[in-house]
């Protein structure tokens, strides 16, 4: 079903609670966020989220970005501006999200800065060769009631547009299939398909199976993750 004419809205820090609110319960079981803060018991971990996007979406804010959305929050988009990165860490500890992550184990924190940041930058970096300015998508949610209304492929070509104009590509990284293959139909190419925590968790972000047993060893092949970007016409580097 594709999406009614809706009015596409975008603003700065005053959309942070809402933005966040979004994001905390449409990434429940998102394997990125879930291998992140796999140490915290379930029920605490789900709890925390709403504090934990809070924070991570303030640190954005605090760093320009802008936040788009559709239908009063139906969907929305956050996009960090070229030149601006949510790992900033004066920015970090500004918006609590470091002493927050503290609080919970050095795990959580270690995860986020020590192993997700530098491999994606990699995967930045062969993706866009020599490239430094560039639009960052830092997360996309679709409300559950709106899902399959083609709200995120709207927001998505609203930024393409301001891209193109630019002449600066899209950046993102897919946490799940569904959403890769979302993300593929709007026209973004898969760079390279990463894998966090492999030899310590499943493709779901935990170390454990739905009867709370240690998963085999075998099974323990980390939560994949695809670099994907987008580029407007006539910027792409030429490959020699």
């Amino acid at each position: 079903m594709s999406s009614p004419d809706l009015a596409i809205k975008t603003g700065g820090r005053e959309l942070v609670q809402q933005a966040s609110a979004l994001y905390a319960d449409s990434f429940r079981t998102d394997p990125v966020i879930t291998y992140i803060l796999h140490n915290i018991p379930e029920a605490k971990r789900l709890a925390y989220l709403p504090k934990y996007f809070d924070a991570l979406i303030t640190a954005a804010a605090l760093n320009d970005a802008s936040f788009t959305e559709i239908d009063e929050f139906k969907c929305c988009v956050t996009m960090m501006p070229p030149g601006k990165k949510v790992d900033n860490p004066f920015t970090m500890i500004q918006a609590g999200l470091l002493s927050m992550l503290w609080n919970i184990g050095w795990g959580p924190c270690w995860r986020m800065i020590f192993e997700f940041s530098p491999m994606t930058d990699r995967c930045k970096r062969k993706g866009m060769p020599g490239i430094k300015n560039y639009y960052y998508v830092f997360f996309t949610a679709t409300h559950t009631s709106a899902r399959g209304q083609g709200l995120c492929p709207k927001l998505l070509k609203h930024w393409q547009e301001i891209s193109a104009r630019d002449k600066f590509p899209l950046w993102l990284e897919a946490t799940t299939e569904k959403s890769m293959r979302v993300y593929s139909r709007c026209g973004f190419e898969i760079v390279e398909e990463l894998r966090l925590g492999k030899g310590k968790v499943g493709t779901n972000g935990l170390p454990i199976d739905a009867a709370g047993r240690k998963s085999a060893k075998e099974e323990l092949v980390g939560v994949p993750i695809w670099g994907m970007v987008w580029w407007p016409e006539g910027t792409k580097p030429v490959v020699k």
